[in-house]
C-alpha cells in the first residue's frame, strides 16, 4: 500500500452523513435541517466542512435527506467556500451510513465518513495516518466517555465474597466518534440500498475477521450533536472558548 501523506492527499472519498431527520432536536428541527443548526454563530455542517477544507480536503459529497433543500440551497456546490460538494440523495431513510450504496462509482479507493452532527476538531491527519500506517480495513474514531454509576458497586469473587467496594464510581469507557476510515472490502459488506448503521458496519467488519482499529482522539473537541442536552453544551463550550483549528 502506497499512500500520500501530505495533507489532503490522501486517497480518500469524504462523505458527510447528514440524511436524518434529527428527532431528539425536536421542535428545532420541525422546519430546519439540523446540520444548520447554528453554534457559535454558524451552521455545524459549516464547522465540519471549515475543518475539512483546513485540512486540504476539498473535494466533499455529503448525503441528505429530510429538508435536503435547504442544505443543498445553503452550500450549493461548494464554490463560494473554494471547495467542491456533490450530494447524495435519500429517497428513503438510509440509516446512519446506508447511504453509501446508492453511489455506484467512487473516485477513491477509501473512505473517510463523518457524521454530520458531529461538532469536532479532530486531528484529520493523525487519523488517517494511523489507518494508512496501520494497513487497517477500517478505522473507528474513538472517544473517552465517563459514565457515571448511581449506586455502589460491589466487586465479588465467586464465592460472594466482596472483594472490593466503591461509592457511585465513575467509568471511562473508549466509544465511537461516528467517525471512519474503510476500505471497498468494508464497503462491500453493507447491504444496498436499504437503511444501515455505522454501529452495524463495525460489526460487520469484525464477524468477517477484518483489520478494525481504534484510534483515540488525542486532542481538540468532539460533541454529538443528537440531542438539545449536547446541543446546550455545545453552544455552551462556544461561548466560554470559541474552538480554533
Amino acid at each position: 500500500m502506497h499512500w500520500n501523506t501530505d495533507m489532503g492527499r490522501w486517497p480518500l472519498n469524504v462523505v458527510i452523513m447528514a440524511g436524518g431527520k434529527g428527532t431528539r432536536l425536536k421542535p428545532l428541527t420541525d422546519n430546519t435541517h439540523k446540520s444548520l443548526i447554528s453554534v457559535a454563530g454558524k451552521p455545524i455542517v459549516r464547522h465540519l466542512i471549515d475543518h475539512l477544507a483546513a485540512h486540504g480536503l476539498h473535494d466533499i459529497h455529503i448525503s441528505v435527506g429530510h429538508l435536503s433543500e435547504q442544505i443543498i440551497e445553503y452550500l450549493g456546490d461548494g464554490g463560494e467556500l473554494g471547495i467542491s460538494i456533490r450530494y447524495i440523495r435519500e429517497r428513503i431513510p438510509m440509516g446512519s451510513i446506508g447511504a453509501m450504496t446508492l453511489k455506484q462509482r467512487w473516485q477513491q479507493e477509501h473512505f473517510l465518513v463523518i457524521n454530520g452532527d458531529i461538532y469536532s476538531n479532530f486531528d484529520i491527519g493523525s487519523f488517517c495516518t494511523e489507518y494508512f500506517a496501520r494497513n487497517a480495513d477500517m478505522a473507528v474514531l474513538a472517544v473517552p466517555n465517563v459514565v457515571k454509576v448511581p449506586y455502589g458497586v460491589l466487586e465479588m469473587v465467586t464465592d460472594g465474597q466482596i472483594s472490593r467496594f466503591s461509592e457511585k464510581p465513575d467509568y471511562e469507557f473508549m466509544v465511537n466518534a461516528g467517525v471512519y476510515i474503510f476500505n471497498g472490502k468494508v464497503l462491500n459488506l453493507m447491504p444496498k440500498g436499504i437503511a444501515y448503521e455505522g454501529w452495524q458496519l463495525i460489526q460487520a467488519a469484525l464477524h468477517a475477521g477484518l483489520h478494525v482499529a481504534g484510534i483515540p482522539q488525542t486532542k481538540g473537541y468532539w460533541i454529538d450533536i443528537g440531542s438539545m442536552e449536547t446541543l446546550r453544551k455545545a453552544q455552551e463550550m462556544s461561548r466560554i472558548d470559541v474552538p480554533s483549528e
